[in-house]
């Protein structure tokens, strides 16, 4: 059997389980997830995102359940991502029309039905991106009837480029990577006047990064409904990245649950793991720019200082994968494993799978992981093919050929 070269990292620093502190509290509570609930749902075609059962899977695997959340479905965008930017850009249109219009009162359904139109038409949103969140933030933009404009490097690919532009935004590609796309979405708010939706703080809304995590806990809320009836799992292998998402996962499980909380292992590529390098260093780290993977989405420089606020005493374990992992994980999931129906997973929502799979056929960090016949495990997959050229050209199949019978 196949293995693979990775890095494991269990979270000693916190040998047994802590309550959930107020520095966490701060950023992610049972409160303010009230509010996004409230306003996530009652969006145009909100529904869950599926659970899927992997039982063969599992079986192959020597676990005793599997399940997937997979966020290819949400809103019809491909991730889990309108959870995060678009609810975050809401208080942004919201403050700028009760400054401009004079008015103390802005609802969403206001927005929906251009009520502010004259306002928000000249409102700018904008980030950096290498897809996901910049297709979230045009879908956003679009529905709530402000301009958007979104940043690129050069090695993003022209179909995520293009589905982006459907939606009305624009789109600037920029030398180099992510991180000078970052630093020319911030160079062109300064001079241009466009608000920055993203994971970094601004004097005028510095909750933007906050709301972003907060909208995030959507997915774990989820899953928490999703296993009522049934024992919750014991395991979550969650894409890493710069760490909101993880860290939001995290910490909405921990308050939940509390002690009885599940293990989160955040999963990295080891050509950019800044999550994996704060676990050793023992704080939130940066890592070189020149890590390259075909988990693109994940090689982020820099981990969150707020997600690592949560991570460090929350995350269970940090794994780095190599890219095989997750190019044999993809072209897994898009067969029947062990009977189970195929799941359609792009390159950077794969690493949960990866991870899980690469943990699976080596015996040492299964037991480094407690992960045995008892265990109760979910995979995130965080997006779908959201460039179906990539995705055919790793999986050999494009997307819409494969016969997900269960959608």
């Amino acid at each position: 059997m196949k293995t693979y070269q990775t890095h494991l990292f269990v979270n000693t620093r916190v040998p047994a389980p802590i309550a959930y502190g107020s520095a966490q509290k701060a950023l992610l509570n049972q409160s303010a997830f009230a509010e996004v609930a409230k306003e996530v749902t009652s969006w145009p075609n909100y529904q869950r995102t599926p659970l899927y059962s992997l039982s063969g899977f599992a079986r192959a695997s020597g676990v005793a359940g599997l399940w997937c959340k997979h966020e290819g479905y949400r809103f019809g965008l491909g991730s889990f991502k309108p959870t995060g930017p678009t609810y975050a850009m809401l208080a942004v249109l919201k403050g700028e029309v009760k400054k401009v219009a004079g008015v103390q009162t802005v609802t969403t359904q206001d927005l929906m039905n251009r009520r502010y139109e004259s306002v928000t038409h000249k409102i700018v949103v904008s980030a950096a991106t290498s897809g996901n969140h910049g297709r979230a933030l045009a879908w956003g933009a679009r529905m709530f009837g402000c301009r958007c404009v979104v940043y690129m490097n050069e090695g993003v690919s022209v179909g995520r480029e293009r589905a982006i532009a459907d939606y009305g935004a624009e789109v600037v590609r920029v030398p180099g990577n992510y991180d000078q796309a970052v630093i020319r979405s911030y160079k062109d708010a300064e001079t241009l006047g466009y608000f920055v939706i993203s994971d970094y703080e601004s004097a005028v809304y510095p909750n933007v990064p906050r709301d972003i995590m907060q909208g995030y806990a959507m997915v774990a809320d989820e899953i928490i409904d999703q296993f009522t009836e049934q024992l919750p799992p014991t395991h979550v292998f969650v894409p890493g990245g710069g760490g909101r998402l993880a860290g939001a996962i995290c910490g909405h499980l921990w308050e939940r649950y509390a002690f009885h909380r599940p293990r989160v292992i955040i999963v990295e590529p080891t050509e950019s793991a800044c999550l994996y390098q704060s676990a050793l260093q023992g704080h939130a780290a940066t890592v070189s720019k020149e890590g390259r993977s075909v988990m693109d989405g994940l090689v982020v420089e820099s981990a969150s200082p707020q997600a690592w606020t949560v991570l460090s005493k929350g995350a269970f374990a940090f794994l780095t994968i190599p890219d095989a992992a997750a190019i044999d994980a993809m072209q897994q999931a898009a067969s029947e494993v062990d009977g189970d129906l195929p799941c359609v997973i792009g390159d950077t929502g794969i690493a949960g799978w990866a991870g899980f799979l690469a943990v699976t056929r080596d015996e040492h960090l299964r037991r480094q992981l407690d992960l045995d016949t008892s265990s109760r495990v979910v995979i995130i997959a965080t997006e779908g093919a959201t460039d179906p050229k990539v995705y055919e050209n790793i999986v050999g199949t494009r997307p819409d050929r494969i016969d997900i019978k269960r959608i």
